[in-house]
């Protein structure tokens, strides 16, 4: 991807002079060492030098239209999805000018940040803890779990560990109401601040947030099974229980038939990977869990226990740090063999709106694999690494900074990656304590389709 310079060369907006020093910036660019935008992690590039002018909640008029400009600018040439975004990026500077000018509390300038960001439709343009928007969310959580299936609210696991008030809700339950408000409503509302690839990301992270408050206790209406029904659930306070505890059959990898073997990547570790790859070396399949965020980053180690010989996965573009705004195609990724017998049965991977980053990676990288079956539906569409920067106000947000692809050059941002089998959970499977997922996986590694 090239950069986009011919507003340089707009005579409407600068004179002969201007134009004329712009050009020759254009032909000589700086050589120096750099100040403002280095190597970050892995192929992404760190802004190193921008001021967080962290003792304004709400930054002076000028300094919101900085936070505006700056942002702007690092997605104008250090984004290596731009072409991708949707919406012409050229407007949005001129469409948030004045939204950013009357944004004069501290809570009108995060909303007004979080819709620019929502603008990318990048899942990784999250904006990290704030004091401000920690205090609107509240800091009071309902013991349950929630999924969007279709367009409705459901319960997907109930907490009953006793270290939480146990909420009066069951698996299969849908959400129609938070304290009088229809959750349809809620959720519009709420869209337009929600970062994500696609519509199934935005809707993760709405579930996240829907029953959290700041109360002790939420009225909420729920159908149970054909009734609604009207509950006042009690909430916990974040911070004062400890996490959920996995409980002894959920180990990093079971049998769940003789046959069948399975793999929770969200407890994964390099350490136990050829353990495990020894544990299931005479099953008939595998089934790799990767619907969350793996313990530990095994991308090219896991997929090599499946190949015979070296196998290219993804391509990828990194930013020109000599170019701003020029992205250059590397060398495709290439997976290397694990073992000299590679496992030879076939392997199912599950996915959904839960696998985000590393987890597409993976999922990436074992389709490249002989004898493998993507399940599930879109995931959340942000692959590959990414920047951090730092906005006026200390608000500190993040965006993708490598541009990940299959090796064809078909693209995963916004996209996701994309099911050989589609297969989503229903409503009477939660009810009935059903994974249907991994059910329809069991089946098709046993009956050979």
């Amino acid at each position: 991807m090239k950069p986009d310079l011919s507003w340089a060369a707009d005579s409407k907006r600068f004179g002969p002079a201007l134009q004329q020093q712009l050009a020759f910036l254009h032909a000589n660019p700086y050589q120096g060492p750099p100040y403002y935008v280095s190597s970050g992690n892995a192929l992404s590039p760190a802004f190193l030098h921008e001021e967080a002018y962290a003792d304004q909640a709400c930054p002076s008029p000028g300094l919101r239209l900085l936070a505006l400009v700056r942002y702007w600018n690092m997605i104008q040439y250090f984004y290596p999805y731009r072409y991708a975004i949707g919406e012409d990026w050229a407007t949005s500077l001129t469409d948030f000018l004045p939204r950013f000018a009357e944004a004069t509390t501290p809570l009108s300038y995060r909303h007004t940040a979080l819709a620019l960001f929502a603008r990318l439709h990048d899942s990784h343009a999250t904006l990290d803890p704030d004091p401000v928007l920690t205090a609107e969310a509240g800091d009071y959580l309902v013991a349950a779990a929630l999924q969007f299936i279709g367009s409705q609210a459901v319960v997907l696991r109930v907490r009953q560990d006793g270290l939480v008030p146990r909420p009066p809700l069951e698996p299969g339950d849908i959400i129609t109401q938070v304290e009088g408000t229809p959750v349809a409503e809620l959720v519009r509302q709420r869209l337009p601040l929600t970062p994500g690839s696609n519509p199934a990301a935005q809707l993760r992270t709405i579930a996240l947030y829907l029953l959290r408050g700041l109360t002790p206790t939420v009225t909420l209406q729920v159908n149970r099974a054909g009734k609604l029904q009207t509950l006042l659930v009690p909430r916990f306070k974040l911070g004062t229980v400890p996490p959920v505890q996995p409980l002894a059959a959920d180990s990093m990898y079971r049998f769940l038939t003789p046959e069948v073997g399975y793999v929770d990547m969200a407890r994964i570790t390099k350490a136990k990977v050829p353990v495990l790859m020894r544990a299931f070396q005479h099953t008939k399949g595998l089934i790799i869990d990767l619907r969350n965020y793996p313990g530990e980053f095994v991308s090219y180690l896991l997929p090599g226990y499946f190949l015979s010989q070296p196998t290219a996965f993804a391509q990828v573009s990194v930013y020109d740090a000599s170019y701003p705004g020029r992205f250059t195609e590397r060398p495709p990724l290439m997976l290397q063999p694990a073992t000299a017998t590679p496992y030879p049965g076939r392997v199912v991977v599950l996915v959904n709106e839960f696998s985000l980053s590393q987890s597409e990676f993976t999922a990436l990288a074992m389709r490249a694999t002989p004898h493998c079956t993507i399940l599930g539906s879109q995931t959340a569409g942000a692959d590959g690494d990414i920047v951090r920067l730092t906005l006026p106000g200390k608000l500190t947000t993040r965006f993708s900074g490598t541009g990940i692809y299959y090796p064809d050059g078909q693209e995963t941002q916004r996209v996701g990656i994309v099911p050989d089998m589609e297969l989503r959970p229903t409503i009477e499977g939660v009810r009935a304590g059903r994974d249907e997922l991994r059910d329809r996986a069991v089946e098709l590694l046993t009956q050979g389709h």
